[in-house]
């Protein structure tokens, strides 16, 4: 647990999980349509009969966004825990969209992850892993505070000057 609650674990958890996030943001900004038919897909948000085209459209639009800016958080040190929180609330999303995918038998050609082009990355067991990792990762910055002294006192646990 003390290795969690190092400022350099944190760092590092930031830097790695806001670049995920940044670098996933970027195709889907560039091309919100092709990322669209992705989101269309994996059948979750529709469109269908009761899910108009503006749910899915508006969330493939709006959802890259909220990665770019969490993940630019998460490097920045700003807000850290939040943007963690916010990422890992995304993480169980995409986790249990993807999980429900594979248990319905729909073939995610391109899980939407980095890329909205054909070479995208096949959802799939090892795409629920890594996101697990990545969830894991933003958990911790969530839940363990960070030792600001050597003696071990959390910053939550040091009196008010």
């Amino acid at each position: 647990m003390k290795l969690l609650a190092h400022p350099a674990t944190h760092r590092v958890l930031g830097l790695v999980i806001g670049a995920v996030f940044l670098y996933a943001s970027l195709d889907k900004i560039a091309h919100p349509p092709e990322f669209a038919r992705i989101v269309y897909h994996y059948q979750v948000i529709g469109p269908s009969q009761s899910i108009p085209p503006l749910v899915p459209n508006t969330f493939a639009v709006v959802l890259p966004w909220i990665e770019a800016v969490a993940g630019l958080l998460l490097m920045a040190g700003v807000w850290r825990r939040e943007a963690a929180l916010l990422t890992a609330a995304m993480l169980v999303t995409f986790v249990l969209a993807v999980g429900s995918a594979l248990y319905r038998g729909i073939d995610v050609q391109n899980c939407g992850c980095f890329t909205v082009g054909a070479e995208g990355r096949r959802a799939g067991w090892g795409l629920l892993l890594g996101d697990t990792l990545l969830l894991a990762g933003a958990l911790a910055l969530v839940a363990v505070p960070v030792r600001t002294s050597e003696s071990g006192a959390t910053a939550e646990a040091l009196p008010a000057r």
